[in-house]
């Protein structure tokens, strides 16, 4: 791990200096000219300041998470519209025969990959909420589009570009959430918005099975999914485009409670948001070993998700008929959204808890995933099989917690993009491979289910190892520069607010 050799470069410098070298944040002069750099706060400043950071915190709650639970909710059941349209004759309708089905999910995810370096550039240089709301407004089009397909070509095509509209959606709301809330403050956020991927698909599952029951009206079945999900994304879209970029253009906060904002954020010392593309950044994170562990994890827990587009279709290998698929897969919602929400109100109490959550959850759902795996052959009640289906989803609170920890684990503005879309190119490899370990025609896919239980534990011991190398790591910084206090800690968020990565930035540690 390389530091910066001389520890009173950062002490003792004059607070004007720190970005003498280097592009600075948007909020850099703002948080300059008001932070108290001097000590510690007295109790009763503590007290006010907090006072005002929760209310400040509120707001942003009333005006912005709401926002971000549609987005990731509308977002996951676009996806899933897939698994729902293919039980109401979507592979009949066009033609799909063989492991065609595979490679149309698959194909998403090709679009996805090739998505990044457009996604890199939006989210390193362009306004956030702006490349949210295109990308959603694209996604709905483009859904609506997905009707008009007559055959397996046609779908290849309008999944590809589904997925390069989808590209830069992740970065930007991880590294939005990041802008907004504080480092305690993020991780219940973030899996509240984890959240509505489960509360969403339980709704809407229910829509499209009143959907499917549509006939001789014109369109498919399934094509009446796709209409009201594209819909309803292009409208979301819509709505993003009145959000605030930075808190320091937050119209519904008074410059007073912005300068508080930006004091909130920079002290989480990641910055808030720079335009400028700095390639040693991404040589820092090159030589980062965290670079190298959180590629590894994605891999591991994204494969797995090819159990989205197939989900169903295991499901209805239990016994069950297409309409009945639908209502017995409506618990694993309740399983994923109950086990997001159960998380953040843990995480709110104890305090981040990002490692645990990256490990903890995969226990039920490899109890789970081995249930089903164990009673692939023979004569075995298929409500009990559903059950320990059931269990499997709990494995989704593992993602949100990820992206919590990339959110705040990592500094420097084009660094932050380069891992998010060095993640997302792992995640859309994952997500090709995913869909291919379900053979075509199997009857009871003995074969995928083994394989994502070795990679569920496999995902487990990785994110055990990366929780290890940054207490190692934190406690190699503390003897060198010293345990962080109120003068370092201000400090560092001028630093952060310099631009400077977390390898770089003498009073970063991780936050486990």
């Amino acid at each position: 791990m390389e530091y910066q050799d001389d520890k009173e470069k950062i002490t003792n410098a004059p607070i004007a200096t720190f970005a003498v070298e280097g592009k600075v944040d948007d909020g850099y002069e703002i948080y300059a000219k008001n932070v108290d750099t001097q000590g510690d706060r007295t109790p009763e400043e503590q007290e006010i300041w907090e006072k005002k950071s929760k209310k400040i915190a509120t707001k942003f709650d009333i005006h912005l998470l709401a926002m971000m639970c549609f987005l990731v909710g509308v977002n996951y059941i676009d996806k899933a519209a897939l698994a729902w349209a293919v039980l109401f004759d979507l592979k009949k309708d066009l033609g799909l025969v063989g492991n065609q089905y595979s490679w149309v999910s698959s194909m998403f995810y090709f679009g996805y990959l090739a998505g990044q370096i457009p996604a890199f550039y939006c989210t390193a240089r362009l306004p956030l909420a702006k490349v949210i709301s295109a990308t959603c407004i694209l996604w709905g089009v483009l859904m609506l589009g997905t009707m008009g397909c007559r055959n397996f070509s046609d779908m290849m095509a309008v999944r590809f570009l589904l997925g390069m509209a989808e590209a830069p959606l992740v970065p930007s709301l991880v590294s939005y959430t990041a802008l907004f809330y504080t480092k305690k403050e993020n991780v219940s956020r973030t899996l509240i918005w984890g959240a509505m991927q489960g509360t969403f698909y339980l709704i809407f599952t229910l829509v499209a099975y009143g959907l499917g029951h549509i006939v001789n009206h014109g369109l498919k079945q399934w094509a009446w999914i796709y209409l009201v999900l594209g819909l309803i994304s292009i409208l979301l879209g819509v709505g993003w485009l009145f959000l605030p970029d930075t808190p320091m253009k937050a119209r519904f906060l008074t410059e007073d409670e912005k300068v508080i904002a930006l004091e909130r954020v920079a002290e989480n010392m990641t910055g808030t948001k720079g335009t400028s593309v700095q390639i040693h950044q991404v040589i820092d994170a090159l030589k980062d070993p965290m670079y190298y562990l959180s590629l590894l994890y994605t891999f591991f827990a994204m494969v797995p998700n090819g159990l989205s587009s197939f989900n169903t279709l295991v499901i209805s290998s239990f016994g069950f008929n297409q309409f009945n698929t639908l209502l017995a897969g409506l618990p694993s919602s309740i399983v994923s959204a109950g086990s997001l929400i159960l998380w953040s109100i843990l995480a709110r109490k104890y305090g981040g808890l990002r490692t645990f959550g990256m490990v903890l959850p995969l226990i039920p759902a490899i109890a789970g995933i081995a249930a089903v795996y164990a009673t692939t052959h023979g004569n075995h009640p298929k409500w009990g099989r559903a059950v320990a289906y059931w269990l499997i989803n709990s494995y989704a609170v593992c993602w949100p917690f990820f992206q919590a920890h990339l959110g705040v684990n990592f500094a420097g503005h084009t660094k932050r993009s380069f891992i998010y879309g060095s993640v997302l190119i792992m995640f859309s490899a994952a997500n090709i491979v995913g869909p291919f370990i379900f053979p075509s025609g199997s009857s009871n896919y003995a074969k995928a289910l083994a394989i994502i239980l070795v990679f569920f534990c496999i995902q487990a011991l990785i994110a055990v190892t990366i929780r290890i190398y940054m207490i190692i790591n934190n406690n190699k910084r503390d003897k060198k520069f010293g345990l962080v206090d109120r003068r370092m800690e201000t400090e560092g968020a001028l630093e952060g607010l310099s631009d400077k990565t977390d390898r770089e930035n003498t009073a970063f540690r991780y936050v486990l």
